[in-house]
């Protein structure tokens, strides 16, 4: 259930051979040095980079434990996997040439986790995509298509499902993943991810390091959480256009009436959902012509709410689905 990780510390040393490369950005009229940046990348995809830190070099860490442990992502970590955890990643330090005190790694503190888990579905995995886009979790969200991904974000965190074989099949680990091109396309990888180490540490209450972060119990209820925050949009098809709704709202602003709530009682939230083929991200769009952000953010706040009211069976059976797989 645990993916990406960044862990951080500043007791460490470089040896003297070691993998890290120095690139400086420089003033090309002066000559000053603005910026120094030392990283390390390393094949597996685990990336190192040493940053100041409160006046002090600290080293950061950052890779897919899956990847680490079995060579994939898709392959989900078992509880039992703690210390083959602990062992990729120290062997992804001395890879790296960074010498840290002997075990010292299960105690490093998390400033990034993503929790995940792999949902074999019965339907096309688009289905699915298709209804959670419309949901509301967060401030922003958006879609990609092309990827069958669907992600709501703010500054802090994440919740994202997306179409995992998919995105295997275009990567490197394919093979290793024993995915070739004619493998069907049925997992939905749901992921809720903690950007910071400020909701690390709210999110596991006060728990902060690798060990006590690798807890499958507080991913379950994280995962599980995010999930019911979402509320679902379904709209019927009714007709509006798109530049009368607009106009119509410009109008009535001029005016310094309501403008939206004048145009929702001649035409009804449903057929403004329509219009928009029940895609509240072209809704958003449009409002942010005419309204602030946190105006914006509140009217799809009550149209997601209105129409979460107006879900088909088939589309509640889906969900249950999904909710179903994820508590198990």
């Amino acid at each position: 259930m645990l993916d990406t990780v960044r862990l951080f510390t500043r007791d460490f040393d470089l040896a003297k051979q070691n993998s890290f490369v120095s690139q400086t950005t420089a003033n090309y009229s002066t000559g000053e040095i603005m910026a120094e940046k030392v990283f390390c990348n390393l094949v597996t995809g685990a990336r190192l980079n040493i940053k100041p830190q409160a006046g002090e070099k600290c080293l950061f860490f950052e890779a897919s434990l899956p990847k680490l442990v079995y060579g994939n992502s898709l392959q989900e970590l078992q509880e039992s996997d703690l210390e083959r955890c602990i062992e990729a990643v120290d062997s992804q330090f001395k890879e790296a040439g960074a010498v840290l005190d002997s075990g010292a790694i299960e105690r490093l503190p998390v400033s990034r986790l993503d929790y995940c888990r792999n949902i074999e579905v019965q339907h096309n995995i688009v289905d699915y995509i298709a209804l959670l886009r419309n949901c509301s979790f967060g401030k922003r969200n958006k879609t990609n298509w092309q990827t069958e991904t669907v992600l709501f974000f703010n500054g802090s965190q994440e919740f994202t499902a997306y179409n995992k074989v998919l995105e295997v099949k275009s990567s490197k680990g394919a093979a290793a993943a024993g995915i070739d091109p004619n493998a069907p396309e049925n997992i939905l990888r749901l992921e809720s991810r903690l950007k910071s180490a400020a909701v690390v540490k709210r999110t596991l209450q006060q728990r902060r390091t690798l060990a006590e972060c690798y807890n499958f119990k507080v991913a379950r209820e994280k995962l599980l959480t995010d999930f019911d925050t979402l509320v679902l949009n379904v709209g019927s098809q009714l007709e509006l256009s798109f530049n009368s709704f607009s106009s119509e709202l410009e109008y009535y602003k001029r005016q310094g009436r309501d403008a939206l709530g004048q145009i929702e009682k001649r035409y009804g939230r449903d057929t403004i959902l329509a219009m928009f083929q029940n895609d509240t991200e072209a809704l958003q769009t449009c409002l942010a012509k005419h309204y602030s952000r946190r105006q914006v953010y509140y009217i799809l706040k009550n149209y997601k709410q209105h129409i979460a009211e107006r879900r088909t069976p088939e589309q509640r059976d889906l969900l249950k689905e999904l909710r179903f797989k994820l508590a198990a």
